[in-house]
């Protein structure tokens, strides 16, 4: 039997509610607190006799506070779960949840047959039985912004699947925010061509470490609006996985209408093309400062004119490589990622990550060995550190394996890119010096809170002694 009771919001009330039922020897299964005004308390007891339940009401009656009490069928949270049980068992797709590890807490009855599987088996099965190459592992993480639009392989079938971060706070930022997500799959039609210009990108791994994490987050504000997005950065620094994440971050990714084509490529001709395809399409464009200067000069003038419609993401080296009309329109919604020498501190983790997707997920990387690839400067950025990290894992293969070592990595450090000549010319070296070690110390300073200004914790964090740290901020006026 399932009981309502109408009650004030009274401090014990629900105490003294509870020990009714404990003194008629009553076993209450479950219950909530809710209603409308939040003045209800719902109780479920499934041994509760009519006669039990007679008495039962009359000694709730005379609890101060208690205005109503009356036998229901369901309790709301389990009217909620028969109806939407129903709901999902009629939805002709798939429909599933999955926990914050990857696995299946609940699937409809679509889903289970997708799978090639009973209804009763799914719950219990980690997703990446049925999606092997989904990259589960990146959906799991912090980043709880919805992902549309996925291409997926399931037995033979395409699918294009949307994913829904369950959050349980309001910051999207916090990885404790993340509860599991909702996936639905629909099937997709099948093209009568299959032109490379027009397959969504290849989902792939954002990598939210250090300063990448601020871009990223800022790509998940972004990507959802209309308006056009600039993604900055130098070679290697992952401005075409930014891109393409920007693609499955926006809700037109449902839609599955997209085009992409490098700067090289992108001629006045494709931007013609590319401004008669329809509002929900998405335009992808890497390295446009390669592209022609009348194909630029065209895709600004359509853009200022409001004559093009699809929503366009562009990649480039910097906002200034840009032709001058199309960098004023772009400037609002730039996101420019940092080079991979500016987070050495985190260039251990980007190496483990690397060496995992490279397959080899024992190899190790011992202290000497990181402090000598934070040390490089990395023109290439990741590009670069990938070619280091698969040449040393050949270079151990052949010496019989092992954890990887210096001898594995020959050539770090190489050549500095600090541009010494330009804003060095016409100083000497120490001069020079003193510069470069105000700029350090300019800089730790502006990154420390007020409250932590000390020459002990400047020094702790510059790897010197504290006596030498207030010489020099005494030296350069900056005590």
């Amino acid at each position: 039997m399932r009981i309502e009771i109408t009650c004030s919001d009274r401090l014990g009330i629900l105490q003294e509610i509870m020990a009714i039922f404990t003194d008629f020897r009553i076993s209450v299964r479950s219950g909530e607190i809710g209603g409308d005004s939040g003045d209800k308390v719902y109780l479920s007891a499934p041994g509760l006799l009519m006669t039990q339940y007679q008495s039962i009401e009359r000694a709730l009656h005379r609890v101060p506070g208690v205005r109503k009490v009356r036998r229901i069928a369901l309790i709301p949270s389990e009217r909620r779960h028969f109806e939407l049980d129903t709901l999902l068992r009629h939805v002709a797709f798939p429909v599933l949840s999955v926990d914050r590890e990857g696995t299946i807490v609940a699937a409809n009855l679509a889903a289970a047959r997708a799978f090639g599987v009973s209804q009763g088996q799914v719950a219990g099965m980690h997703l990446q039985r049925f999606l092997p190459r989904l990259q589960l592992e990146e959906l799991l993480r912090g980043i709880t912004a919805p992902r549309y639009g996925f291409p997926v392989t399931m037995r033979g079938r395409d699918f294009l699947l949307d994913w829904s971060p369950i959050a349980l706070a309001d910051d999207p930022g916090e990885v404790r925010s993340l509860a599991g997500a909702v996936l639905t799959l629909q099937q997709r039609e099948d093209a009568p061509e299959r032109d490379p210009s027009r397959e969504p990108p290849p989902p792939s791994v954002l990598w939210d470490i250090d300063r990448r994490r601020d871009c990223c987050l800022r790509l998940q504000q972004l990507a959802p609006l209309r308006d056009a997005l600039l993604i900055a950065g130098e070679r290697g620094s992952g401005k075409s996985t930014f891109l393409g994440a920007a693609y499955y971050l926006s809700p037109l990714a449902e839609y599955g209408q997209v085009r992409q084509f490098t700067g090289a490529e992108f001629t006045p001709l494709k931007v013609a093309e590319a401004a008669a395809m329809a509002e929900t399409a998405v335009l992808l464009v890497d390295d446009l400062d390669l592209a022609p200067d009348d194909a630029q000069r065209s895709l600004a003038e359509r853009l200022l004119h409001g004559r093009f419609l699809p929503r366009l993401v562009v990649s480039a080296r910097s906002l200034d490589s840009v032709y001058l009309p199309l960098r004023q329109l772009l400037a609002a919604n730039a996101i420019s990622l940092p080079p991979l020498r500016s987070m050495r501190p985190a260039i251990g983790k980007f190496a483990h990550i690397i060496l995992r997707n490279l397959g080899d997920r024992t190899a190790s990387l011992p202290a000497d060995v990181v402090h000598a690839l934070q040390r490089h400067d990395w023109p290439t950025n990741f590009t670069g550190l990938r070619g280091h990290l698969q040449g040393a894992l050949a270079h151990r293969r052949e010496r019989d394996g092992g954890e990887l070592a210096l001898g594995d990595l020959p050539g770090l450090p190489g050549e500095e890119l600090l541009p010494w000549r330009d804003w060095g010319r016409g100083l000497s070296l120490p001069e020079q010096m003193e510069k470069v070690e105000r700029t350090i110390l300019t800089e730790v300073l502006a990154e420390m809170p007020a409250s932590h200004h000390s020459s002990r914790e400047l020094a702790r964090r510059l790897g010197i002694s504290h006596t030498a740290v207030a010489n020099k901020l005494r030296k350069y006026g900056l005590s």
